[in-house]
């Protein structure tokens, strides 16, 4: 389980720290379920904001903008997920929740503000 609290967890950009088995196959396997399209382990939403590029394997989610750097999102998570889906590790849940949150209607404002921060 990760332990959010350290602030170097609050960011869903370098290798995840599960102390659960992995299930990646699964985790691609519900999304694809679900209409989103991956390629490797990448995954793409897009928007009018942004496209969004989430990596399955290790965690990253970055906002592609055009005329812009990439921007690496930080994610924060406030409690444990949980799911009545087998065979996924913490870690899977929490990416899976963040892919529902960047692909619903409208952003959450933590995500609009790393956007409209980020410098040309």
């Amino acid at each position: 389980m990760l332990d959010l609290r350290r602030k170097r967890d609050l960011q869903v950009t370098g290798k995840p720290k599960p102390t659960q088995q992995r299930n990646l196959e699964r985790l691609k396997h519900i999304l694809k379920s679900e209409g989103f399209k991956i390629r490797g382990n990448r995954l793409l939403i897009e928007r009018e904001e942004a496209t969004f590029e989430v990596d399955l394997k290790m965690g990253n989610v970055q906002a592609l903008q055009e005329g812009k750097e990439p921007l690496i999102l930080c994610v924060t998570q406030d409690s444990t997920p949980w799911a009545n889906i087998e065979d996924l590790a913490d870690f899977d849940l929490f990416l899976l929740s963040i892919i529902y949150l960047l692909a619903r209607e409208s952003l959450p404002e933590s995500i609009t503000e790393q956007l409209e921060n980020q410098e040309n």
